[in-house]
């Protein structure tokens, strides 16, 4: 007997977790089941390096209880799928059990690219990907002095200081002349490795390991192509990621290096999606194909795919609404690159022919590099190494096909804002997010009979007799021995009748940013932007404030600490907290002290350092589950 869901997603990462949050939210009497191999809902990957590093416990990386899927009335199957059944809208589970669905999203990820070396299944040698590879990591951090790296990207880079600054004695080999060829060029890359070697670190530029050397079973040494012997007790392979595909390859379904989706994460096969590191996405402006392979993006795509698979994703905001959200295909990236601050948006790499494309590099400056990509005068990308730059403005240009060929020798310049020359041209502010079809005539959640051994959906109206009779035809799993992660479907509850609150953080505005020029004179000025919208609250997720694109409550100015403040619920409570910001959060005006928590109540302004001032409110919630909003904010 096959059991049928009206909303499957195979994989609990970043993406599949979101999606499945998403319908829930959406659609809360639809059957929704989650298939993953691994019972504990999606963890922090940013956080991995922190780890690594011992600055955080493990406890941390986790974003959602083991109650999760209870929680959200998700039935989840701790399985893996073998096959998909296309024409029978069914997938196949390692186990024979067979799962139907109406519309069925793949995020189950990507595994690390294994090193193909002799030597290679010696303990001591990894990669890295998984909690469960860091937690190996650290237990084998007792039996080692030197380490050697391997890979030229972001996740070799954090491994090599992580470890180096543990005291571990590091040689970082790479194969290539450059690190993270697919978004550094030269110039940018010699920048970072050039404070890998004032740190102290063993550099090696065009060399790889031919072979590793141990006894006993143990890693000890590695021999790379150049003939050196590196001794060492550990191995960290960090060269790349590969889609997890296996069980895609006879479906029909059309993959390249990953799953092939339009704009809106469409497969090609009738109902089934894709998003995260699965999924191979293709830009409108330049054709080229990508797979991110980055946490911001994935979430945002897993949105995007619940959004699409309800129908009800907007695109009115985007010039070209085939490329479905600009959120996830002009993503930006922040983060540290062997200490040195970091951040993209959008294709940043020459293209092999460069036709109709023009680089503008910023003037030289000590530990700072900045260059911005045109095609035909409209940015492509832009990156910056070193040096605060509004990354923002950038993606706004990007986003809505902004010609900056006007200002072009501008771009740089210490007295020229790309914020303030777009709003001159009333520019749309950035897409950060991704966006839903706001209507009051909303389709009516779909509830599957669960007798049924068809792709059969009954359309249930909203009167409590109707829903009632519904329920009695679906089938409640029992028995008196159940896998605590493989939990038994659970009845929707009714609505209750009178209409429940919901909070919010509700920016003031116009909000003013406090700052000194160049004379170290303070001065203030008025800032209102559209980009700072409501932000929910919820007692079941921590909202986190900060500067990293993670960050639930994002906000992008040099003044806010990447990992500024938190917001958490308990006990009936909201509780701010601050994190160790360099600037300070502020409640009513008296700057809290690091780390401890403070009860919020009805009213209270939280402000982010000299950025952003907010004021807590509550609202009831309309039918619809859309928050009555006041006339003004504030």
């Amino acid at each position: 007997m096959v059991e049928r869901f009206s909303y499957v997603v195979v994989g609990n990462g970043i993406a599949g977790i979101t999606a499945a949050e998403t319908l829930r939210a959406e659609d809360t009497l639809a059957d929704i089941a989650v298939i993953a191999d691994n019972p504990l809902p999606v963890y922090n990957r940013p956080l991995l390096k922190d780890f690594l590093a011992g600055s955080i416990s493990e406890e941390k990386l986790w974003m959602r209880p083991r109650s999760f899927y209870r929680d959200h009335q998700i039935h989840y199957f701790m399985e893996r799928v073998v096959d998909i059944e296309v024409d029978q809208h069914c997938v196949h589970l390692q186990s024979g059990q067979q799962v139907g669905y109406h519309r069925l999203l793949l995020a189950t990820g990507a595994r690390a690219r294994n090193l193909s070396r002799p030597g290679a299944n010696l303990a001591g040698v990894t990669t890295l990907r998984t909690v469960a590879d860091y937690q190996r990591v650290l237990n084998y951090l007792g039996y080692v002095r030197r380490v050697v790296v391997t890979g030229g990207g972001p996740l070799a880079l954090e491994s090599v200081e992580a470890l180096h600054q543990r005291g571990f004695q590091v040689s970082h080999l790479l194969r290539h002349s450059s690190l993270w060829s697919e978004v550094l060029d030269k110039t940018a890359s010699d920048l970072v490795l050039q404070q890998e070697w004032r740190d102290g670190v063993d550099v090696r530029i065009e060399e790889d390991i031919a072979e590793i050397v141990g006894k006993n079973g143990h890693v000890t040494g590695v021999m790379t192509t150049k003939g050196a012997l590196i001794p060492c007790e550990m191995v960290v392979v960090a060269i790349g990621i590969e889609p997890e595909l296996d069980y895609i390859q006879e479906s029909g379904i059309s993959i390249g290096q990953g799953v092939k989706v339009d704009g809106s994460m469409r497969t090609n096969a009738p109902d089934i999606y894709a998003a995260g590191d699965i999924a191979e996405v293709t830009s409108a402006e330049s054709g080229q194909t990508h797979i991110f392979g980055q946490w911001y993006p994935a979430l945002q795509q897993g949105r995007a795919a619940a959004y699409s698979m309800l129908d009800i994703l907007d695109t009115s905001r985007l010039a070209h609404p085939e490329t479905g959200s600009g959120a996830y295909v002009n993503a930006v990236t922040t983060m540290s690159l062997y200490r040195i601050d970091f951040a993209a948006v959008g294709s940043t790499k020459m293209p092999p022919d460069g036709q109709d494309y023009r680089e503008i590099v910023a003037g030289p400056k000590a530990y700072a590099y900045r260059k911005v990509l045109l095609k035909d005068g409209v940015p492509a990308g832009m990156f910056s190494l070193g040096e605060h730059t509004d990354v923002l403005a950038f993606k706004r240009a990007i986003d809505h096909h902004v010609n900056l060929i006007p200002i072009a020798t501008h771009l740089f310049a210490d007295n020229f804002k790309l914020t303030d020359w777009l709003d001159r041209q009333k520019v749309p502010t950035p897409i950060l997010a991704v966006s839903k079809v706001r209507s009051a005539a909303r389709t009516k959640p779909l509830v599957l009979a669960r007798t049924c051994t068809k792709s059969q959906f009954i359309q249930v109206s909203n009167t409590k007799k109707q829903f009632n009779e519904q329920e009695e035809r679906n089938i409640t799993a029992t028995g008196s021995s159940i896998n605590p992660y493989t939990l038994p479907v659970v009845s929707v509850s009714w609505p209750a009748e009178t209409n429940p609150t919901q909070a919010f953080l509700v920016p003031v505005l116009p909000a003013t940013l406090v700052g000194e020029d160049q004379s170290g004179e303070v001065i203030k000025r008025e800032y209102s932007d559209p980009l700072w919208v409501e932000t929910p609250l919820s007692p079941t997720k921590v909202l986190t404030i900060g500067r990293e694109p993670n960050a639930a409550l994002f906000i992008n100015h040099h003044a806010v600490s990447r990992r500024h403040a938190e917001i958490t619920y308990a006990n009936g409570c909201f509780m701010l907290r601050d994190l160790g910001s360099r600037n300070g959060t502020f409640l009513n005006d008296n700057r809290l002290e690091p780390h401890s928590l403070h009860i919020l109540k009805l009213h209270d302004q939280i402000r982010i350092g000299t950025v952003m001032v907010y004021r807590l409110q509550v609202r009831p919630v309309d039918e619809t589950g859309e928050a009555l909003r006041h006339p003004k904010n504030g």
